[in-house]
């Protein structure tokens, strides 16, 4: 069997997996993705369906992390401009900082359009605010559509919990690619643990309201507003809790977000706002940051894209591009070394 003959596997099938089998599939690569949930799913350990998804440059990265959340950026305004309901919405974004921010801090200058500093609004409580054009994505609308995608270019889902990496060895004889894009599987499943892998749990509320702008704060007290232009909701954020994993909702958390946001943006979130709902997910943490490399196992190769905690969306379509450009090596290198 010739090499583009073969199947390549992806465990996992949240945003990093499914950004990676749509971008191996425009290449012609033939893709199978295996995976407990898939899109559609609302369980709280499929945290690709609940996810704030707004599109910021975060802070000290290296260059090739700008450049990954570079490509995911220019990759969703594709979306956007391809079809106006797949899930992904033009917004405005007002970001303010604690502390003034380096110039090294504001390099998303480069990638966002209209961007300008603030000297009015909120940022007299804070060291500096700006403004610019982002993206925010709708989750459960943007990961059917890119289901639909995927099954159109060829690719073909498969629910099936996997336990121990070598059941898909077995299931798959004839294929020698394997993508780890299991989120937090790396914590639990047999052959491909990671100790520094670990369930991170978030909890956000829902608020009825309608508005054009995300805002975030960064320092002391994180804090994101993120809107559902086409849902007419406003998520409330951000908290983190490693290692926690209960369903319960915790309501001084829900206080203390509405909190936050009111004192962020008061003419957004009132100090009692209409409440839609609560969401509760547990993110794929992974101490230090995510895992994006290739792995020689036997005649196999495992390429791990996984523990991206909050920044899936972020980091999405850039890790599918260095999967993608990793696979690509090992094909050229299994052509020329015939």
């Amino acid at each position: 069997m010739a090499f583009h003959d073969k199947d390549i596997i992806i465990l996992g099938a949240g945003i990093i997996g499914c950004t990676i089998a749509r971008t191996l599939l425009e290449k012609g690569f033939n893709v199978k993705l295996v995976a407990k949930h898939l899109p559609g799913d609302e369980d709280i350990w499929y945290a690709s369906n609940w996810a704030g998804a707004l599109w910021h440059g975060a802070r000290d990265l290296s260059a090739n992390y700008k450049y990954l959340q570079t490509v995911s950026y220019r990759r969703f305004m594709n979306d956007y401009k391809m079809d106006k309901t797949c899930g992904v919405c033009k917004v405005r974004v007002q970001e303010y900082f604690d502390e003034y921010p380096s110039d090294d801090d504001l390099w998303f200058r480069a990638v966002n359009s209209n961007y300008e500093e603030l000297e009015s609004h909120y940022s007299g409580n804070y060291a500096f605010g700006c403004e610019f054009d982002s993206v925010v994505i709708e989750p459960p609308r943007y990961l059917p559509f890119l289901k639909n995608q995927i099954e159109s270019l060829g690719g073909q889902f498969i629910r099936k919990e996997i336990k121990d990496i070598q059941e898909l060895y077995d299931e798959f004889g004839d294929s020698m690619i394997f993508v780890n894009a299991s989120g937090v599987g790396p914590k639990y499943i047999k052959g491909i643990f990671d100790p520094d892998s670990y369930p991170n749990r978030g909890q956000n509320v829902l608020i009825k309201t309608r508005t054009d702008y995300a805002v975030r704060r960064a320092g002391k007290e994180y804090t994101y507003i993120i809107p559902r232009p086409m849902s007419g909701v406003v998520v409330l954020g951000g908290v983190n809790q490693p290692d926690q994993t209960h369903s319960e909702v915790d309501e001084s958390i829900v206080k203390d977000e509405i909190r936050r946001a009111h004192e962020l943006a008061p003419d957004i979130v009132s100090e009692d706002p209409e409440i839609a709902g609560i969401i509760v997910a547990i993110r794929p943490g992974r101490k230090g940051t995510f895992r994006l490399e290739k792995q020689k196992v036997g005649h196999r190769y495992l390429v791990h894209a996984y523990g991206t905690n909050g920044k899936g969306y972020a980091y999405s379509y850039g890790i599918a591009h260095d999967v993608c450009s990793k696979i690509e090596e090992i094909e050229r290198d299994c052509c020329t070394s015939v």
